[in-house]
């Protein structure tokens, strides 16, 4: 019999070659919500989430049984690879975070003085209940999304540059 650990790298292996980043919470209407309007964290996305290789199984099991104080429901990010390499090589272009790259919104200072930023539903994979092994998928999910089609980037210039 598979662990539950098992099961989900067994379900992201399905997906393909996507980046992974898992983060827990203890309500089913939490999940259902970032399901909807996208996951909202601080910081940077290790910050909040980890990062996991379905292809390492005993990796993901580790993980949930690390993480299950913070809740049953495992909420999924599944970037495909290429996206995630795109975010990556424009944020170093516009000298800004891949954060600020995948955010939705205008990142905004929270009470601790840190930037908070939210990922598209169309990012969120969907949720995994740690006690049922249920896997729910998000049906805005979408593969092929790529943020930058609709954002319009300018690159910083450098704090001496007058602008004009």
């Amino acid at each position: 019999m598979k662990n539950k650990g098992e099961i989900l790298a067994e379900i992201l292996r399905g997906i393909g070659n996507c980046y992974f980043f898992l983060h827990n919470t203890l309500e089913h209407d939490i999940a259902e919500k970032i399901m909807e309007e996208g996951f909202r964290y601080e910081s940077q996305l290790p910050h909040s989430t980890d990062r996991v290789n379905p292809n390492e199984p005993i990796e993901v099991t580790y993980f949930l049984f690390q993480r299950k104080e913070y809740g049953i429901y495992t909420i999924i990010i599944a970037i495909p690879k290429e996206t995630y390499d795109r975010y990556t090589r424009l944020s170093n272009i516009l000298d800004i975070t891949v954060e600020e790259v995948m955010s939705t919104e205008k990142p905004y200072l929270s009470d601790n003085d840190e930037y908070i930023y939210r990922i598209s539903p169309r990012h969120i994979l969907g949720y995994f209940n740690n006690r049922t092994a249920e896997f729910v998928k998000n049906p805005r999910w979408d593969r092929n999304y790529d943020i930058t089609e609709e954002k319009n980037f300018k690159k910083r210039l450098p704090p001496n540059i007058v602008r004009g």
